[in-house]
């Protein structure tokens, strides 16, 4: 049996993805499952998912606890000790990373392998989605399922032209993807939050879910307080002496709705530089 867990945030696409795998693995004739866990997360909140696939019927029903392969779909996640946390030994982690596996902190006795499925799923898409965007790097990778089972199953859950911006992806990632390197630490260099828990009303802060972040340019600023009034996430408090916005950024989700909002395109949304 093969034991796959996805770690990424609502809107990336993770649970899509698992379910890519699963019918991929499928069409192939193995047997297969697909476990989503979440609950009340809004866009942009960590989450988990899993895959189990084997060539007999896969009876367990429980959460995937020691994966053999784990998958992170979010390049601000790709840092955290957490996303490779009861890794089978000698398995394989593969990072949304912008940087190599030699740069890579993660430590223990596992192979790491990198590709930078953000710009990627960019690229071909056009929206930071990036399951597909490294689903292809997976199956180069490990071979537990083949890339045209995936093209077939993506087309199955995208018919037509999205479903072939998605197979593009696929392809892009099957070419761009690392080779796997040994982890060089075996112990952890840095300490790691929990992936499982967050989002704003329990931790208070969401500013590592951001790939995006909005920057104010004052000068053209009008004052008109749209971005106070659409933000979800009340990161936006007023500076009534100037009359303009102040971002409170441990709020802000990098949702991008007050640079859509903004009529006069002050506020503009800049990439989150990720660092290994």
């Amino acid at each position: 049996m093969k034991e796959i867990r996805l770690n990424g945030r609502g809107g990336q696409g993770a649970v899509t993805a698992s379910r890519i795998i699963a019918t991929a693995a499928y069409e192939e004739g193995q047997y297969s499952q697909a476990i989503p866990m979440y609950g009340t997360e809004r866009r942009g909140a960590p989450l988990q998912c899993f895959v189990r696939l084997d060539d007999v019927r896969v009876k367990e029903r429980e959460l995937v606890h020691n994966p053999d392969y784990a998958i992170c779909l979010d390049p601000l996640f790709s840092s955290n000790q957490a996303v490779v946390k009861d890794l089978k030994a000698g398995g394989l982690v593969l990072l949304n990373a912008p940087y190599g596996p030699e740069e890579s902190m993660l430590a223990g006795d596992f192979k790491i392998a990198t590709v930078d499925a953000t710009k990627i799923a960019l690229d071909t898409l056009g929206r930071n989605i990036t399951n597909t965007a490294i689903l292809g790097a997976f199956a180069k990778l490990t071979g537990v399922v083949k890339l045209e089972s995936l093209e077939k199953a993506i087309m199955k859950y995208f018919p037509g032209r999205l479903g072939e911006m998605n197979v593009a992806a696929v392809r892009k990632s099957y070419e761009e993807v690392s080779e796997p390197m040994q982890a060089k630490y075996m112990e952890p260099v840095r300490e790691s939050a929990d992936l499982a828990v967050g989002g704003y009303g329990t931790l208070k802060d969401v500013s590592s879910w951001r790939v995006y972040g909005p920057e104010i340019d004052l000068d053209a600023c009008i004052g008109c307080k749209s971005c106070w009034l659409f933000c979800p996430e009340t990161a936006f408090s007023w500076d009534e002496a100037n009359n303009k916005p102040v971002i409170e950024y441990r709020k802000c989700k990098g949702c991008g709705i007050c640079a859509n909002e903004c009529p006069v395109e002050a506020i503009t949304m800049k990439r989150v530089e990720v660092t290994a």
